[in-house]
């Protein structure tokens, strides 16, 4: 009896974790008699399930699902290379409705997307043209363009967090930011080429605190990469150049943190821009390390009233002003920096700074400093003044991890 028992108990078991597995994960194409829309498709498909779209215009704005792939068809070497996406496309067709309203862990990839109407995207809860508002979508692939607002936002919403990862996009020509940031997001921002975009190129503000990786960014009407108050963004490996197209006064440094706390500012190349290649203001603060800043038209790098930020390694040359200029009482570390060929001075402290500036080399500068000499410390002990505001950022969100097997198994095909 007591063996009848533990038989049942077993087999109840194995039946109980049966009924958990999901079931075999189904593709529904598009378009097809029985799914004529891509939202038709989307509705009816499961966690798991590929809807698989074939080329051509689709006149329509989607709202994804979670665990739920759509995917215009192609080899993975077509969606790199975005031929996939240059094919299937999807218009709205100027409504004022996102084009894409993302999900959790669902995936949009190879497509063209397009066609939100204008809007006034600096009031609360405006539409983007990719919606990511307490939503972590993967958005990989696509070419997004012609939004009457922000091309991509993300934002934490009614308590969900918004993490979505963002790679291998083209952004351009959007009216507003080409990549927007805000409320607490957390995407992971890789590999994306933004270009002529209204405002900033890829924006962080408000607790926002993504990390911005690998990216090509130019072009853009304000900064390439833009940090304003409340965000904690993480910027390594971008290329900015010739940002500030829109001639917008004290706006156009190719990377910007304007009252933000950017915790690392590593690798990046910074080329002509209509101000400062990298710049720091209105107690703004940021670990500056290992980039290479050139040709802007005001300094390579550029503190203005910046606080406890620190300079390290940099390559700062031929710019039409300082290799580092510094105003309006900064405060921070220079350090081991190689500054030359700069039409102006190798460093410029005004005499309200506090700044430790130590084992620098500077060559054909137009001078070694601008201002008074007890603005900073050569050598000795370090005088970093200002106050820094409270808080520190949360942890980066990243995808589900079974995302990159797939995308590993995608990108071999």
């Amino acid at each position: 009896m007591k063996k009848m028992k533990k038989i049942k108990l077993f087999f109840g078991l194995i039946l109980s974790w049966l009924l958990l597995l999901p079931a075999q994960a189904k593709t529904l194409h598009v378009p097809s008699s029985e799914y004529p829309t891509i939202q038709g498709a989307i509705d009816a498909a499961e966690a798991g399930d590929t809807v698989s779209v074939a080329r051509g215009k689709y006149i329509e704005y989607i709202v994804l699902k979670e665990d739920v792939i759509v995917r215009s068809e192609g080899t993975g070497r077509e969606h790199r290379n975005h031929t996939a996406a240059r094919r299937t496309i999807i218009d709205a067709g100027g409504v004022l409705e996102p084009v894409v309203t993302g999900a959790d862990r669902a995936v949009i990839d190879g497509f063209t997307l397009t066609g939100l109407g204008k809007v006034d995207h600096h009031i609360p809860a405006h539409p983007h043209g990719v919606q990511c508002r307490g939503a972590s979508p993967i958005i990989i692939n696509n070419i997004i363009y012609n939004m009457g607002s922000t091309g991509i936002g993300s934002h934490v919403d009614k308590g969900r967090p918004a993490a979505p990862y963002i790679e291998n996009n083209i952004v351009y020509s959007n009216l507003g930011l080409g990549i927007g940031n805000n409320h607490g997001s957390a995407a992971t921002i890789i590999g994306n080429i933004v270009y002529h975009n209204t405002e900033t190129g890829i924006g962080a503000r408000n607790g926002a605190h993504p990390l911005i990786e690998g990216n090509i960014v130019y072009s853009n009407g304000y900064a390439g990469i833009g940090a304003r108050v409340g965000g904690f963004p993480t910027i390594i490996g971008n290329t900015v150049y010739g940002n500030g197209v829109a001639k917008a006064v004290g706006r156009g440094s190719g990377i910007g943190v304007d009252g933000a706390k950017a915790l690392l500012v590593e690798g990046n190349i910074s080329y002509g821009n209509r101000h400062a290649g990298i710049g720091v203001r209105r107690k703004g603060s940021a670990i500056i390390r290992n980039n290479e800043t050139y040709k802007n038209s005001y300094a390579g790098i550029g503190l203005d009233g910046a606080l406890s930020v620190i300079i390290e390694g940099n390559e700062i040359y031929s710019n039409q002003k300082g290799g580092i200029g510094i105003t309006n009482g900064s405060s921070g570390i220079v350090r081991q920096n190689r500054i030359y060929d700069n039409i102006n001075a190798g460093i410029s402290p005004t005499i309200d700074n506090a700044m430790f500036v130590e084992n620098n080399y500077m060559e054909n500068n137009g001078e070694p400093y601008s201002g008074a000499a007890p603005g900073f410390t050569q050598g000795g002990v370090a005088t970093l003044g200002g106050e820094e505001e409270e808080g520190s950022p949360p942890p980066l969100g990243l995808p589900n991890p079974s995302f990159f097997k797939w995308l590993q198994k995608e990108n071999k095909k």
